[in-house]
């Protein structure tokens, strides 16, 4: 329906023009007019459908072909003709006359070439539509692979981190590295049954996220406590997956690691209205805006939800020295 819509809109202008036009000869009446305008745009619109079929065949060649531009214009002079007859023979019935008595050549000469200009108007237009899908296909594809990459150096960026606190662990505490390991192998379960997926719902992507919070407490003991505020309505909801893990990734490594006694990592989600919000902050020692804005992990992550989302995802961070720092992403709001 709305494919037909478009179809009478775009042909709306040419029907009025010619409308115009028609109304302009001496002793024509708004309904012969009217009928005349229907007759040859009609006849053009139809003809139409032939010649976008044709520009799917023929694509518009990176360099000048001349088996291209001649096919365009044997089409082009067919089409000329077959837009000709219906309004010759239309007239001809109106007049009683012959066929002959109507297509006077100068007249067939103009007309001819009026329907040359409308094919190639038509072609224009068909070409450029084309284009732009194809340009859209090329856009989407490259965004898929350009996610694809970032999914990929996202996990590995995880694994190091991960396998750098186990090493800690061997030297200092086997038994603790031990539950280590088989927490480890819980996440790396999740990473590789989540590689092709772009989004997970949240009560996934927070268990996963928690495994590598409890992979982490073992490492840092009491110095790490993590307090959970997730709504629990919006555990349903999709989330790129690995974005609640960076997140905390960031707040452990970057905000309470580097401090003696340590710290608090508060995580929460809520909705409102049509936008799903995370929250990760810390108690650490905060960083200055330039510093913030320089983490890979959130680079990567800013980078994807750019990709996925558009204009509609955000990635927001807060930060002063010695003040902690947050850092919060907006998203759509879908159930999954």
């Amino acid at each position: 329906m709305r494919s037909s819509l478009r179809l009478v809109l775009a042909w709306a202008p040419l029907w009025g023009l010619w409308f115009l036009i028609a109304i302009s000869s001496p002793g024509q009446s708004l309904a012969h007019a009217a009928l005349d305008a229907t007759l040859s745009i009609g006849t053009a619109a139809l003809l139409g459908v032939a010649v976008w079929r044709l520009t799917g065949v023929y694509v518009w060649p990176e360099q000048p072909q001349f088996t291209f531009f001649g096919t365009h214009l044997v089409a082009g002079s067919l089409f000329a003709v077959l837009w000709m007859l219906p309004m010759f023979g239309a007239e001809a019935l109106r007049r009683h006359v012959g066929l002959l008595e109507v297509a006077r050549l100068p007249r067939v000469l103009a007309s001819f070439a009026i329907g040359l200009w409308i094919y190639g108007l038509v072609t224009g237009v068909c070409y450029a539509v084309r284009t732009r899908g194809r340009l859209r296909e090329q856009e989407r594809l490259a965004a898929e692979a350009r996610l694809a990459a970032l999914r990929n150096q996202l996990n590995p960026h995880f694994l190091f981190n991960a396998l750098h606190s186990l090493n800690v662990l061997v030297r200092t505490d086997p038994a603790a590295a031990q539950v280590a390991i088989e927490q480890l192998g819980e996440l790396l379960r999740y990473t590789l049954a989540e590689t092709d997926a772009d989004e997970v719902q949240l009560s996934e992507e927070w268990r996963f996220t928690k495994t590598y919070l409890d992979l982490e407490q073992v490492r840092f003991g009491a110095r790490l406590s993590v307090a959970d505020q997730l709504d629990p309505n919006t555990l349903s909801y999709l989330v790129p997956s690995f974005t609640l893990q960076i997140l905390a990734e960031n707040a452990v490594r970057h905000g309470i690691g580097p401090l003696a006694a340590g710290g608090v990592v508060k995580i929460r989600s809520a909705v409102q209205d049509a936008s799903l919000t995370l929250e990760v902050s810390d108690t650490g020692a905060g960083a200055t805006d330039a510093a913030a804005q320089r983490g890979r992990g959130l680079r990567l992550l800013r980078e994807r939800l750019t990709g996925l989302y558009g204009d509609t995802a955000t990635l927001v961070t807060r930060t002063l020295v010695d003040q902690g720092f947050t850092a919060t992403v907006t998203l759509p709001a879908r159930r999954g």
